[in-house]
């Protein structure tokens, strides 16, 4: 007995697009690099402030390809959706099965086909939960890019007028006044370069912390997920009827 699918699971499985509003973390720091002056007394007075190159350091934070982690999301979106695919087509040669063959052998096969559909939605759950959780640590990390590209910019412009003040009160130093000003000025600023780092760095951490829930989630899904795919029994041989 031929079934007619009422789905084609196998129109699910398309190499993933790039996602939508989502860029990547290196690339907004780069970009925000840009508003960093390049200039000696610059960099020595954001080295002096933090200890080391914020934007380095940045980058050695949020490294790694996010845009292909975010595709794997995707992809796991895609499988789910197939498997919803196949349990429809089983449920429905199932239903068309059941109506033209009666007896044990029968109730057997139709509450076994059953029970696969049900299977199959379930690793659809499953892998919807991880395309989900995917999707809440490649966003994570790209607003988070956002955030610190954002004050790295502001760091980039503490550090300019603190070296433009530091050089004003030097060219003043003949003048006590002078360069009380200039260099009181450029402390102000190293003061708010440490502060906005500060700030970069919670942001990190918070960041940090959604990897670490997701990835507990992500865990705890894909343990359940090869439990279900192992656990399930096929049969050993098709079905054959001697009489038939």
């Amino acid at each position: 007995m031929a079934f007619t699918d009422v789905t084609e699971p196998t129109g699910r499985l398309k190499a993933p697009e790039n996602p939508a509003d989502f860029h990547s973390p290196l690339k907004v720091l780069n970009d925000a690099s840009d508003l960093v002056s390049p200039t000696y007394w610059v960099n020595e007075i954001i080295k002096a402030s933090t200890g080391y190159n914020p934007l380095d350091k940045a980058k050695e934070y949020l490294a790694g390809d996010w845009a292909a982690y975010a595709k794997c999301g995707e992809v796991w979106e895609s499988l789910g959706k197939m498997c919803a695919d196949i349990s429809e087509n089983i449920n429905a040669g199932n239903r068309e099965l059941d109506a033209t063959w009666d007896g044990n052998a029968a109730d057997a096969a139709f509450n076994y086909f059953k029970a696969l559909a049900e299977r199959c939605d379930e690793l659809q759950a499953d892998l919807s939960a991880l395309s989900t959780q995917y999707g809440i640590v490649s966003h994570g990390v790209w607003s988070t890019a956002e955030g610190v590209g954002a004050i790295l910019g502001q760091i980039g412009d503490a550090a300019a007028t603190a070296a433009i003040s530091a050089a004003a009160g030097t060219l003043t130093s003949w003048t006590g006044w002078g360069a009380a000003v200039g260099y009181g000025l450029a402390g102000f600023e190293i003061l708010r370069i440490i502060e906005l780092w500060g700030d970069a760095t919670k942001m990190i951490n918070n960041a940090q912390l959604i990897v670490n829930g997701a990835m507990g989630v992500t865990e705890s899904v894909g343990g359940e997920l090869a439990g279900k795919l192992r656990d399930f029994r096929l049969p050993a041989e098709a079905y054959d009827n001697a009489v038939a």
